[in-house]
């Protein structure tokens, strides 16, 4: 049975993917895809390193279920909904924005996705989602639940918790043996777990001698809740400092018209990636992390000699959300 339970819950080794163009030799720099979409039948990449902990824990609860919360097109949300399925226990999304309770036909397929694998989805305000860290709001919130449910599980938005930090050292530790003097890192950003988790695992394996920067690739404008969010999880420098083993910076340079809504540079930027490299993208956030190296890239702010890892922070089932053009 042990056998059987770590068999279970393991992380597989992904692919480091190799990717060779001639702007890439033109630059004189080699770039890589960590595969953690494939990590995962259906609790891709990123999530499945958030979830793993509390879906182990979960199995010693008599009637398990976790409440969260996300908005609409919450990749949180939808893996959180596949991980109740797969694992048997109970799901609660709390949806910003109340306005779409009774208009189904405006939810987002990650939405609907969700509500397909068994979750309920109690939608609010946007005034009470902001209140979401409020003991007193999430007592109300939690009581109808907490009869059924006495050992309910409450996950934050995006599912950053302490041991979700510590989940990507796996991914970290696999990067470390395919590819020890990476140099780059970019990942997608939403709530900044994923980005905090990487580079608190990073620091262990940066040196003066091989400084390591990690790029967080931001779907909003400047976002200043969203830069403190990252810092209180992350105590590294913000930014590359002379002689630094370690640092980490926000890049809010392909945003467009907002997270939610597509551009067409950014759709075409996407085919691109896709169409060369033989590789699935979702439009809010991997296609924002490949454009974004990209647009570095072009812009020569990255050095000769630099080894880049692309993060595939998975998020597929976003490719079937009709996006605001």
């Amino acid at each position: 049975m042990q056998g059987r339970a770590q068999t279970l819950f393991s992380t597989p080794i992904t692919p480091l993917q190799r990717l060779s163009h001639p702007l890439f030799e033109e630059k004189g720099i080699d770039v890589w895809v960590k595969r953690d979409d494939l990590n995962h039948s259906q609790i891709q990449g990123n999530k499945w390193h958030k979830l793993r902990a509390t879906i182990q824990q979960l199995q010693h609860h008599s009637r398990p279920a976790v409440l969260t919360f996300g908005g609409a097109y919450s990749n949180h949300l939808a893996a959180t909904a596949a991980a109740g399925q797969a694992y048997g226990f109970t799901t609660i999304g709390v949806v910003r924005g109340d306005e779409l309770a009774n208009a189904p036909d405006k939810w987002s397929h990650t939405l609907k996705t969700a509500q397909r694998q068994g979750m309920h989805l109690h939608f609010i305000s946007r005034a009470d989602y902001r209140r979401k860290t409020d003991p007193a709001f999430l007592a109300k919130l939690t009581a109808p639940y907490r009869q059924a449910h006495p050992q309910l599980t409450l996950l934050p938005e995006g599912g950053t918790t302490s041991q979700a930090l510590q989940g990507f050292a796996a991914p970290m530790t696999q990067l470390e043996k395919q590819c020890p003097n990476w140099t780059h890192l970019y990942t997608a950003v939403g709530t900044g777990g994923t980005l905090a988790g990487l580079v608190r695992c990073a620091a262990r394996q940066a040196s003066a001698a091989h400084p390591k920067r990690l790029i967080g690739v931001s779907p909003f404008k400047h976002h200043p809740q969203q830069h403190r969010q990252i810092q209180a999880l992350c105590p590294y420098p913000y930014q590359a400092s002379p002689g630094a083993p370690l640092s980490w910076h926000l890049h809010h340079g392909v945003v467009y018209r907002g997270y939610g809504r597509t551009h067409p540079h950014l759709t075409f930027d996407q085919a691109w990636w896709e169409n060369t490299f033989s590789l699935t993208l979702d439009p809010i956030y991997t296609s924002r992390t490949f454009a974004a190296f990209r647009q570095d890239l072009q812009a020569d702010r990255l050095p000769r000699g630099a080894n880049v890892i692309l993060y595939h922070s998975g998020g597929l089932q976003g490719r079937s959300d009709d996006f605001v053009t």
